[in-house]
């Protein structure tokens, strides 16, 4: 069990990590409410998926030091 809480606490130490969670819950709420969509113009909601890709993937990029060395 305390291998596992260690486990949990070194990912919360990515921003890849967070940006994902934030993602995720983003995700969510978009769905069930259609509220952040709906912000945006018609012509870009269909791009609107490809937003959570491109931020980890970017930070995966930037991110200069390893999870291990967290």
């Amino acid at each position: 069990m305390a291998r596992i809480l260690q486990l949990i606490a070194q990912r919360l130490k990515s921003k890849t990590y967070w940006v994902g969670m934030l993602g995720l819950l983003l995700t969510a709420i978009d769905i069930s409410s259609g509220t952040i969509t709906g912000l945006l113009p018609a012509e870009y909601r269909p791009f609107a998926v490809l937003l959570w890709p491109m931020a980890v993937l970017t930070l995966r990029e930037v991110t200069t030091a390893a999870l291990s060395d967290k």
